[in-house]
C-alpha cells in the first residue's frame, strides 16, 4: 500500500513528465496515464489531410495547422464531452484538449458549414 506522502510525490513527478497518477485496482499499486498528441491539418478549402485518429484513454490533445486559406478550428465532440480549439487564420495552429475515455468520438470543424461539408472524421479511444 502506497502512504500518502509517497502518493503524493509520485503524482507530482509524473505530473512534470506530462504522465498522470491513476488509482488502481484494490490492492495494486497505481498506474499511468500518458497523454496522447496527435496533430492535423486543414487542407484545400474545407478538408482536414486525416479522417481517422486513434487515442488512449486519458488527455488528449489534438493540435490542427491551418494551411487552408480559409479560417478553421479543430473541436472535440462525442460521449458529453465538448472540447473546442480557437478558429484560426492561414499557417496557425488550432489545439482542443479533452480527458478521453475508451469509446468514439467525433472531431470536426466548428466554423458554421464546414462540418456538414465533411470537414469531420472519427477519433477512436482505447
Amino acid at each position: 500500500m502506497i502512504s500518502t506522502l509517497t502518493r503524493s510525490f509520485l503524482a507530482t513527478t509524473l505530473a512534470a513528465c506530462g504522465l498522470t497518477l491513476t488509482a488502481g485496482a484494490a490492492g495494486h499499486a497505481p498506474t499511468r496515464v500518458a497523454d496522447t498528441n496527435l496533430t492535423l491539418r486543414a487542407v484545400g478549402s474545407i478538408a482536414y489531410d486525416k479522417q481517422s485518429l486513434q487515442a488512449r484513454a486519458g488527455r488528449v490533445k489534438i493540435v490542427m495547422k491551418n494551411a487552408s486559406p480559409l479560417k478553421h478550428d479543430v473541436a472535440i465532440r462525442g460521449k458529453g464531452v465538448k472540447a473546442k480549439g480557437k478558429v484560426v487564420t492561414t499557417g496557425r495552429t488550432s489545439t482542443a484538449v479533452a480527458r478521453l475515455k475508451s469509446g468514439r468520438y467525433v472531431f470536426y470543424c466548428s466554423v458554421p458549414g464546414h462540418e456538414a461539408a465533411g470537414m469531420k472524421g472519427a477519433l477512436t479511444v482505447r
